[in-house]
């Protein structure tokens, strides 16, 4: 029976006698000598494909035992072709076939996987880390707001040092740390939340601080409140205030918000995908961040060749409201989408703090 507790490689055993190394697919159970269900859907464990990591360049961390993806393919689709006659039960064979079947459409690239879910280590300080466990739904074209992108990666470990190092996000020496200049605590908004991933980051930053609303529409905040729950012992060590809530950028509500009903920190990571996009999202800004000196707007989106008239069109709107950078840069992430060259994806990204800049 194969172990996934054992970390030397199938395809590094050697066969004794012609010290020839192994293929993978003969390491794993054949199906003619009519293996017990136990053995296949354990080696079907080990061919398990996780989405590639954001960390470590791009280059994925290899726990346990591995298997060499050589002839791989062919071994899952003889498991799917075969009738498994010899398996006890019609349920025992379905699992078999259905984890197989799971295997080769992780084979197929992000979008084919299944859902999954992810841990993502977020600094608190520069000494100092914690851990979200995020679901993402299957992926489908019209869905891919279920997906964690790494612009939202980015910013939520970004999101620490932008409080130490631009003083005027939250001044260190000011009562805004905890309360704005109501005496209420501060209140944060994400537009696009998606996952919720800078959302949580924020609030397991911010705990007492700052109480935070994740937005998205309707379609994806069910999921979002799902991931709220699944970091809920997190969440309540900190003493955070998290809710969700559907917000359509295009639709205005019903009454301009009050005063009080504005927020002193909007957040957003990866906001535009569409012409409309940067009207709808700089209008949704105005609308919702309060005219207090210490408001902040965080955004930080990938810089894609093909949203450049969007990002300078989403520039030219944040100033022509009012609105002033405070602090921006760029960096380099790494997204699960394969390269051409079948490594991950390169991006780079750009981030900004905004402030209103008849006050900076």
């Amino acid at each position: 029976m194969i172990s996934a507790d054992d970390d030397e490689p199938l395809h590094d055993k050697l066969i004794s006698g012609n010290r020839a190394p192994r293929n993978a697919v003969f390491d794993l159970p054949q199906l003619y000598t009519k293996p017990c269900a136990a053995d296949i859907l354990n080696a079907l464990e080990l061919l398990r494909v996780q989405p590639r990591s954001f960390d470590n360049n791009g280059q994925d961390v290899v726990k346990g035992r591995t298997v060499q993806s050589v002839g791989v393919t062919k071994y899952l689709t003889s498991i799917v072709s075969s009738a498994l006659s010899w398996l006890e039960s019609d349920e025992v064979r379905e699992a078999v076939w259905d984890a197989a079947s799971a295997r080769l459409s992780e084979r197929s690239g992000r979008t084919a996987m299944g859902a999954i879910s992810r841990v993502f280590t977020i600094p608190r300080s520069a000494t100092e880390d914690f851990t979200l466990t995020l679901h993402e739904p299957a992926l489908t074209s019209d869905n891919l707001g279920m997906k964690t992108w790494v612009s939202s990666y980015l910013l939520s470990r970004r999101l620490h040092s932008l409080f130490e190092t631009t003083p005027e996000l939250v001044p260190a020496t000011s009562p805004s740390v905890s309360r704005n200049k109501a005496g209420k605590t501060l209140r944060a908004l994400e537009l696009g939340a998606g996952t919720g991933l800078v959302g949580l980051s924020f609030a397991a930053l911010r705990g007492p601080a700052a109480s935070i609303h994740l937005t998205d529409l309707p379609a994806i905040v069910p999921n979002l409140s799902h991931n709220v729950g699944l970091n809920s012992e997190l969440l309540s060590k900190a003493d955070s205030v998290v809710t969700t809530g559907v917000l359509d950028w295009s639709v205005a509500p019903e009454s301009p918000p009050t005063s009080d009903e504005r927020y002193d920190i909007i957040l957003a990571a990866d906001p535009l995908y569409s012409p409309e996009h940067p009207r709808w999202l700089v209008q949704t800004v105005e609308r919702w961040l309060s005219h207090s000196l210490y408001a902040r707007v965080v955004v930080e989106m990938p810089l894609r060749d093909a949203y450049s008239p969007q990002r300078q069109e989403f520039r030219q709107r944040m100033i022509a409201v009012g609105l002033a950078i405070v602090d921006e840069g760029e960096e380099i992430g790494y997204d699960d989408w394969e390269s051409a060259d079948g490594g991950s994806l390169e991006v780079r990204c750009w981030w900004s703090v905004w402030g209103w800049s008849e006050k900076i």
